[in-house]
């Protein structure tokens, strides 16, 4: 692989990340389908290189006061549990299941994103 290319992806996916797109949801795509990363491996990938992203983005957002953190801590306990739970599915499902449960996943986070813009979902909910 090209050294150069993954740094690539790495710099988007981080930046993406800090911006709160989620910068995985490319990192992961690309990595398989550009890299011919093992569908496992590449999620592995994604999750070390979502630790620092997500302090760094934690940190810069917090200083900016734009954290809520009444509602962080009622979202922690439930992803931690979501996490355990999928990290021991993962080990069981075969790859091509969770290539295929991630494009459903994409499709549909796609199309939700597609219809608030479409509706004007975020221009009525945004704070500024």
């Amino acid at each position: 692989m090209n050294a150069v290319w993954l740094i690539s992806a790495g710099i988007v996916g981080g930046v993406l990340g800090g911006m709160g797109f989620g910068g995985g949801t490319l990192l992961l795509p690309i990595l398989t389908f550009f890299f011919s990363v093992p569908y496992k491996l590449a999620a592995w990938v994604n999750l070390v290189v979502f630790l620092p992203t997500a302090v760094v983005a934690l940190v810069v957002h917090s200083k900016n006061r734009t954290v809520e953190w009444r509602a962080v801590w009622q979202v922690i306990v439930p992803a931690v549990l979501g996490l355990v739970a999928g990290a021991l599915l993962m080990g069981k499902v075969s790859e091509r299941l969770l290539r295929r449960a991630f494009g459903v996943f994409l499709i549909f986070v796609g199309s939700i994103s597609v219809f608030a813009v479409l509706f004007g979902f975020f221009k009525k909910n945004a704070k500024n």
